[in-house]
């Protein structure tokens, strides 16, 4: 990799990666697997239940909070590095901007439905359609990080010059 911040973007990348795959997965668990499960359980345990699932997951929340938030932060101050391919160019910045806006909620729905507060708990009492929510954010966020990951890039000012085939650069 000719990009001397390789290391740090490779770190980034894997903070990022491993952020969503933990909040997202973890959403997914708990929506499809887990909530549909605890209806079958007495009062009791599912009390105890919710409490230890809250208590547990509440600290994976809040590291997957943080590694998404800094990276996203510094992949997106990093990106004025480049010079982005058309037709997206200088809309670069505002979609990705538009990316971590849309990342404020599903922290925001993720803390909740794992808090202890008066308003997590309202939150709480209607799980299901929160996870929804969360869930529909971050598949939207997933999809618009995968169209901006294959968006063309240069370093600015190291504009690439199109490979030439000397097959068919033959005069």
């Amino acid at each position: 990799m000719s990009d001397s911040l390789f290391p740090v973007l490779l770190i980034l990348r894997y903070m990022h990666i491993l952020g969503a795959i933990a909040l997202m997965g973890g959403t997914i668990f708990m929506r499809f697997a887990l909530v549909p499960t605890v209806p079958e359980l007495d009062e009791k345990s599912r009390a105890a239940l919710h409490e230890g699932v809250r208590s547990r997951w509440g600290k994976f929340v809040m590291i997957s909070a943080a590694l998404l938030l800094i990276s996203g932060i510094a992949n997106l101050g990093l990106a004025a590095r480049y010079d982005f391919d058309a037709p997206i160019g200088k809309l670069y910045n505002m979609i990705a901007g538009l990316k971590l806006i849309l990342a404020l909620p599903i922290f925001l729905f993720a803390s909740f439905l794992t808090g202890r507060s008066e308003t997590a708990k309202k939150f709480q009492a209607n799980r299901v359609m929160w996870l929804n929510v969360n869930l529909a954010l971050a598949v939207l966020m997933v999809l618009i990080g995968g169209f901006l990951r294959f968006v063309g890039r240069d370093l600015k000012g190291e504009k690439q010059e199109p490979a030439k085939l000397g097959w068919l650069n033959r005069s």
